[in-house]
């Protein structure tokens, strides 16, 4: 299907702050993913770095907030590789799994009230479009799937299909609670107070069972309370323009801040 043209407002000091992403994901493709010599293929390197380049003009909060899901992410995946997969797809998955917000509309997005019905209905269509639009460029499935299921619950009654989320790929369960774990804790959401990493765990855990895999919530724990590893990293990605250099200079999404080998 044809995808309407997301909004490419520029957003204040966007350009330059997108140039260390140029920088870095220049050199993305040719650096291993992993202790296995796994690459990143240039062909999803620049298809990636397009539609993040999107995602922030469009909002970029939204990009900022996939960032810090990337770095939860490939912590649980560190921890867990054997279960968690392929480390491309953890990353790109990550990296791209609200990349479908580019067709929710900018002032939906950055609403400072709640939302009406109508409104969170057109929110929850960023995954199937997402999804849709990953599929349509040629990013492999597990990527796609991790766009369109990081919405479904464990036990059922998410979104797009409201389908339990057992026969999902491990690592779309991972993005799901890295995902929520972030969004509790963003202290740029104005609808509502963010939670503290405690209390943000403490939810995960009651929420094992029916919104999230235990396995998945497990891991999450486990990831982030393993010597405060990434705490200080995401403390930092709250605003774009303004990353330190050490903290996010260098998205071959630096493997020093992604804690990867």
């Amino acid at each position: 299907m044809p995808f309407p043209a997301p909004t490419r407002d520029a957003h204040p000091g966007g350009e330059a702050a997108l140039s260390w992403l140029s920088e870095g994901f220049g050199a993305f493709g040719g650096l291993q993913v992993d202790g296995f010599g796994e690459r990143v293929s240039l062909a999803l390197e620049a298809r990636t770095r397009s539609l993040l380049d999107r995602l922030h003009h469009h909002h970029a909060d939204s990009a900022i907030h996939s960032f810090r899901v990337a770095e939860i992410t490939m912590g649980m995946w560190r921890l867990a590789p054997d279960i968690l997969g392929s480390a491309e797809t953890a990353l790109l998955g990550s990296l791209l799994h609200d990349v479908g917000k580019i067709f929710v509309p900018r002032s939906i997005l950055s609403s400072r009230r709640l939302l009406t019905e109508r409104e969170r209905d057109i929110v929850s269509s960023h995954s199937t479009l997402g999804a849709e639009l990953l599929q349509e460029m040629g990013f492999p499935a597990p990527i796609v799937a991790i766009a369109a299921g990081h919405h479904e619950r464990w036990a059922g009654d998410g979104y797009p299909t409201g389908r339990p989320a057992c026969d999902q790929l491990p690592i779309v369960r991972a993005v799901a609670v890295a995902d929520a774990f972030d969004a509790m804790t963003d202290v740029r959401r104005a609808y509502r107070a963010p939670l503290n990493w405690s209390e943000a765990l403490q939810e995960t855990a009651a929420c094992a069972g029916t919104h999230f895999e235990p396995l998945a919530a497990q891991i999450l724990a486990e990831s982030l309370e393993r010597d405060g590893r990434g705490q200080f990293h995401r403390d930092q990605i709250h605003a774009w323009p303004d990353l330190p250099g050490h903290a996010l200079r260098a998205p071959h999404l630096d493997l020093q801040l992604l804690n990867l080998p």
